[in-house]
């Protein structure tokens, strides 16, 4: 009986040891588990940050093609019509452009515009991004591009 009972001590003595190892092996996890929502949250807040200055880009593009609409010439002969000639459209919109304030993390905007002829306008802006968190670490990270289209038409009365 003796010497079952010297096994039931060795064995409590075993289990005091496993738990006296395992004491403070939560602080790394708990560490580990804060790096990993500290990450989550900055990608989170890039990619917030990136599609609102996709959106911004857009913005731009939409009324930069809104004012290349404003660039026809009346079609020659006796039907009424609109005529679009890329020069023309490139020229508003790049004046629109050059009216308002570009956005502080874009930066090197190109234009290019197209027509087909009689009936829209494509208004095409890319430019370089930089996002606001990774700015000063990698200035122009990343390529955006916008496209706007405005068609044109005649209402007769």
């Amino acid at each position: 009986m003796r010497a079952l009972g010297e096994h039931g001590s060795e064995r409590c003595r075993a289990s005091q040891l496993d738990h006296e190892s395992d004491a403070g092996s939560i602080t790394p996890l708990s560490i580990g588990f804060v790096v990993i929502a500290l990450l989550l949250a900055f990608l989170i807040a890039a990619l917030t940050d990136l599609h609102m200055a996709r959106r911004e880009l857009q913005g731009l593009a939409d009324s930069a093609a809104l004012a290349a609409s404003d660039s026809f010439e009346p079609a020659a002969g006796d039907d009424p019509g609109l005529v679009f000639s890329p020069p023309a459209a490139k020229q508003a919109a790049s004046r629109y452009l050059g009216a308002v304030p570009t956005p502080k993390d874009m930066g090197d905007l190109r234009l290019s515009a197209d027509a087909d002829g009689t009936h829209s306008v494509r208004i095409r802006i890319k430019a370089r991004y930089s996002p606001a968190l990774l700015s000063p670490f990698v200035p122009g990270l990343i390529d955006l591009h916008a496209t706007a289209y405005a068609r044109g038409a005649l209402r007769l009365d």
